[in-house]
Parts: structure tokens; sequence; C-alpha cells
């Protein structure tokens, strides 16, 4: 035999060996990703299924199950009941979960026998449903009611008007309840529904008379009591609750440990709910409180947040009437502040930064929204990084905020004060002192926006206007302690300051002189109302010149050197110079404008003439017969009348005196 005869016979065998190992390597590089085969679940074939295809099909499947109804039955009585009543839900993902574990059984030969087996056998992989246990027993409660005519009664005290009620306990009928739990549980998980009929058993009470004669005796003693206070010293809090209230809530509780006297918790907290606030106290932060006349700093402690702990509160309350009729009000800790008083402490070198101070006349509206702001800002304390912004911190400026109507500034021109911008009108000048004190203070400037037009109570380049949602004032804490914002007002100034600790910089501004000034022009308004006479114009706006002006921050460092950590650049507009005209003076020069009627009484008409000719007049003659020789040829009436307006090339109607004697010719 040659040797190639003899490798043939030895390779053929071991081909044929190996040929199941290969095709299983080459499957399961083929179904990465997918569901064994042959695996089910709960019945549903997902073998080879990915697992979005395999979800699909396990929730096609819960919701049949939810569509498919219950049927029971209890001494003779039939009753329906939806899957969706007790909240039937299938636990999809666990059941893909093992799915896609199924026929990996941990080392490679296991797996390869799995394998093999999957072409034979099939792996049912089990689906997770889960009900709301409550809904069923309540259900079960429910078909009691109708279907059983002599039901087991466990007993129960009640209180009815005011008084204690006892009620005995005595044997009966009741569905097996754990039996029947697991028939509808049964039931519910297939849609191969048969029915169910419920086991009706014997049922005898756990408590006795003497257990319903205890509890009556203890809920006598609580009502007893007349009434009941508790105290939360740590914040000065009292609940006081009446006998009539605890009536209301007092409660005996059957379970089968036995009976219970309590309180129910929920009629508890429904007499607390409106004084909620006042012991469920919100986290408060610490403050610091600032001498501005000494400059002294002083910590204000902060607090925690404060919750009722209702469990020990129902104890409490019984504790209490059963008792003195005083207890104690049960608080917990709540949330911790954002800005501790140990925190506030650790700072040590905190002091004054930098203040500015800016002037308006007394006796304005807009005063009133500078102090409100002032008022609102006041204490304010932004952490190191932080960015504080005046809109974030205010919001929107409005009446019931305290803000009033003012003038403002709207898309570059003066307005005032029907405009919902003018709302808070004038804290500009708030920011602008803000933004000063930021200034000096040297703080970074995050974002601020100076006036379109320059105010000679602000400084130039270096001031901020502000409106709602924008523009805005805000400036970035770069130090490493708390900046606090203090701010005090007078009848004619608003100053704010800062304190912290920037390491011991200080900072002056240089301003440089206008560029590219831009004349204002003069604006002509037409008096609609016809009350301005021409040549009688009036200034109703100053004007203002347009400009551009650049700032820059000095920084002076503990060392002494000086650096520029801040170029402000800004263009001023113009604004018109306005001036209330005749219409005739709309171009600033006067073009055809009328005349008045002057006064030609005693004129001879040669006279009046010449007068209304030189006023650019016409004259209509009238002759009028009078018996006064001295009146003869005179004017002694004229239309329109001395002072009234006519056009120009208008006609004035002169009337002529004639003398007549009385005489025939």
């Amino acid at each position: 035999m040659t040797s190639a005869r003899r490798a043939l016979i030895f390779l053929v065998p071991l081909a044929l060996l190996l040929l199941p190992v290969v095709v299983y390597a080459a499957d399961q590089i083929t179904s990465q990703g997918e569901i064994a085969r042959n695996v089910t679940v709960a019945g549903i074939p997902v073998g080879g299924l990915a697992t979005e295809d395999a979800k699909l099909l396990i929730d096609a499947h819960e919701q049949q199950l939810n569509r498919s109804t219950a049927v029971a039955s209890v001494n003779g009585h039939t009753f329906k009941l939806s899957p969706r009543a007790v909240a039937l839900d299938a636990d999809t993902d666990t059941a893909i979960e093992d799915a896609m574990a199924a026929r990996h059984d941990g080392s490679i030969v296991d797996d390869f026998v799995s394998w093999l087996r999957s072409f034979s056998t099939q792996e049912d992989i089990s689906l997770p449903i889960s009900f709301d246990m409550d809904a069923i027993d309540e259900t079960i409660a429910t078909w009691e009611e109708e279907a059983i005519p002599n039901p087991a009664f466990d007993g129960a005290v009640e209180v009815r008007d005011g008084e204690v009620v006892p009620r005995y306990p005595y044997a009966g009928q009741q569905i097996d309840r754990e039996a029947a739990r697991a028939e509808i549980i049964r039931e519910l998980s297939t849609l191969e529904k048969t029915g169910i009929e419920l086991t009706v058993v014997t049922a005898t009470p756990v408590l006795t008379n003497a257990d319903i004669d205890a509890a009556a005796a203890e809920m006598s003693a609580i009502l007893a009591s007349g009434g009941i206070t508790l105290i939360a010293d740590e914040i000065g809090f009292r609940a006081n609750f009446s006998r009539d209230q605890l009536a209301d809530m007092l409660v005996a509780s059957v379970s089968e440990e036995g009976i219970t006297v309590g309180f129910d918790r929920d009629a508890v907290l429904a007499v607390l709910e409106l004084r909620r606030e006042e012991y469920e106290i919100q986290p408060l932060d610490a403050r610091f409180d600032i001498d501005q006349e000494t400059r002294q700093i002083r910590v204000i402690p902060g607090r925690t947040g404060t919750l009722l702990d209702v469990d020990a509160l129902l104890i409490e309350m019984k504790g209490a009437a059963l008792g003195s009729g005083i207890g104690r009000f049960p608080l917990v800790t709540g949330a911790q502040p954002d800005f501790t008083t140990e925190e506030a402490q650790s700072y040590t070198s905190l002091g004054f930064l930098a203040s500015f101070t800016t002037n308006h006349p007394a006796r304005e509206a807009r005063n009133t929204n500078i102090e409100q702001m002032a008022r609102d800002v006041n204490g304010a304390i932004v952490q190191p990084g932080e960015v504080f912004s005046i809109n974030e911190h205010l919001g929107q400026r409005t009446e019931a905020g305290g803000y009033v109507a003012a003038p403002a500034i709207i898309n570059g021109e003066p307005y005032c004060c029907d405009h919902p911008a003018n709302i808070g009108g004038g804290v500009s000048q708030f920011a602008t002192t803000m933004f000063n004190a930021v200034f000096f203070s040297c703080l970074e400037d995050v974002n601020h926006r100076p006036h379109s037009l320059w105010f000679s109570r602000y400084p130039e380049g270096r001031e901020a206007t502000l409106g709602y949602p924008s523009p805005d004032l805000q400036f970035r804490n770069n130090t490493d302690a708390p900046i606090i914002i203090a701010t005090n007002y007078t009848d004619t100034t608003i100053t704010v300051s800062m304190y912290g600790d920037n390491g011991g910089k200080t900072c002056d501004a240089d301003t440089h002189e206008r560029e590219d000034i831009v004349e204002f022009e003069i604006e002509y308004v037409v008096d609609e109302e016809g009350l301005t006479a021409p040549g009688e114009g009036t200034k109703i706006r100053d004007g203002k010149n347009g400009f551009l002006v650049k700032v820059d921050r000095i920084v002076t460092f503990p060392d002494g050197h000086t650096e520029v950590d801040l170029e402000l650049s800004w263009r001023y507009a113009t604004l018109t110079e306005q001036w209330l005209v005749h219409e005739c003076e709309s171009t600033g020069e006067p073009i055809d404008c009328p005349v008045q009627a002057p006064d030609l009484a005693g004129k001879t008409w040669e006279e009046a003439l010449a007068i209304l000719d030189g006023l650019g007049l016409k004259a209509n003659r009238v002759n009028q017969s009078v018996n006064l020789s001295e009146l003869d040829g005179r004017v002694i009436n004229q239309e329109p009348a001395v002072g009234e307006w006519i056009p120009v090339g208008g006609t004035v109607t002169v009337t002529i005196a004639v003398f007549d004697d009385g005489g025939g010719g």
C-alpha cells in the first residue's frame, strides 16, 4: 500500500469527524447577535431572530394577553376580569436576555453539545409577568360581596358622630384568597383561557369580642383627651388637633395580626397641608451682613431644610392623646443649603473691594425702579467661578414686583410710557452703577452693552443698559472667595459696592479722547394740532453728538506691576434735536407761510392796498354809507379780522366808509 493511499485512509475519517465542528464554527459566526436555533419564549418561536425582532413578537403577545378577558365563577355567579384592570405587565427585556443566553452553557464543549441538540430539541424560556396584587385582592373582595350571602366579618371599631362604636366579629364564608390569587394569575397569563372556579371556604375571624372591646376602650381614651398639641421647638411650630379632628382621623385597622388603633395617614396630612410651608422649611443659605459705614462683614448663619416624619407623627399623636395631651412634632433633616454657615465662616479675608455712585434727580418715577432693584440685589453672593446675571437673579420687572412705568430707550429713542419695556424704566442707571463697581473691583466682565445714546450722568464708554430678557449685565467671580454685592441709595444717588478678596489687586480707568465725532442734526416736527404759529417753533428735545470712545482698565498687582486686562470700545449714536413747528416750516425754512391779517382800521383804501400788497395779500373793496364825515374814505371793517392767519395770496375784504349827508342832488 502506497504512503499516499495510507494518508487518504487516515484523512477521510478525520475530515468526517471535523466536519460538524467546522459547520458549528461557521454557524456561530453567521448567527452573531441572534437568538439560538429552536428557542421559544412562552411558546413564541424566537430562534434565529435579532433582539429587536424578538421584542416585537413578545410585545405583540403581551398585547394579546391584555385583550384576553378571564372568566371566573364563584357560588354560581360569573365574573369577568380584564388583565388591564390588574395591570398585567410582561418583562420582555428579561425574557429576551434569557433567550439570548439559551444554549450557551459556558464551555466550548457544552456549547457544541447544546448546538447539536438544537436541531432536534426545543428550549422554552418563561415570560415573567407581574400584576398589581392589591388590585387582585380588591377584585376578589368585590366578588365576595356579590356572590357570598353569608360572609365572615372580622370585626371593627368605628367613630360615628364623635362616639366610639364597636362591631363584633362573626364566622361566615369567604373565597379562598391564596388559591384564588394563584388561579387568577395563571388564567390571565395564558391565551388558552379555560375559565376558573374559585373555592369558597368557611372563615373564622381572627379577632375576638375582647379584642374589639380593648380597641374601643383605647379609642375612647384617645377622644377623652379632648385634643392634643404637638410642638417642634427647633422651628417654633405648634400643631393643635381638636377632639373633633381626632375623631375624624381615628381608625382601627384589622389585619391577620390583630386590630391596631391609630390615625389615618391621609386624613392627618390633609389637616396639616395648609401649614406645610411652616414646618417643612426650605434650606436657607448662609448670608453676609455688611455695615457699610464701617465696612465690617458678619456671617448670618444658614439652616438646613426640615421634613415631616409622618410615621413618627402618628405615633406621637397617639402618645400625646393617651398621655398629657402634649407631644413632639417630629421633624427630620431635609435638604442642605447650597452655602453653609461653615463655608461662610471659612472665608476670613473678605473685605471691601470697590464701590461706585451715580446721581439722579429726586422725585422721579424711575427712582422707584432703581431703589427696588437695589433692594432686590442687595446681599447677593456670587461664589468663585460663578457668573452673576441681573436678569437671571431678578427675572422680568413687573408691577407686582414693585416696579412702575418710567421713561426708557426703545429702539434707540427715549420713550415713555405705554410700552411694556417702560415697566422698570430707569434701571439702566443701576446697571451702570453696578458695572462700574465690577470694573473697579477687577472682576471679569462677561456681558454688558452700553446705551446707544450717551447721557452726561454716566461715564463715557463705562456704562450699561438693561432690559428683559436682554440686554443683560453679567460678570464672573474670577477670585477664590465669594463676592458680596451691597447697595444703598438716597433720594438722589445710588451706590453699589463689592466685597470679597481679589488678591489685593486694584483697578483704574484710562478713558481716551473722543474719536470720529458726528454732529447731531435738527429735526423739525410738524405740530399736527395747529397750535404753533409760523416763526414760533419750540425745542422739544436736545440733540446728542455721536462719537467713538475707548476705555482701558489698568490693573495694579500687589507687587506694583500693572497690566491692561480690559479694552472697551463703543460708538454712541447721534440723536436729532427736535423742534415743534408750523407745517410751513417743516423743512427748517419758511415756505409759503400764512400771514396774520394786519390792522387796517382808519387807513385809506390806498394805504390798506399797499399794506396788503406788501404782505402778499389781495384786497377786495366794499363801500358802506356812513353819516360821519370824518370817516369818509377810511377803513371801518375788515374780514378776516385782525390777527387771523391768511394763506399767502389770500384776499382781505376791506370795507371803506362813504359819507352820505342825506341831501339830494
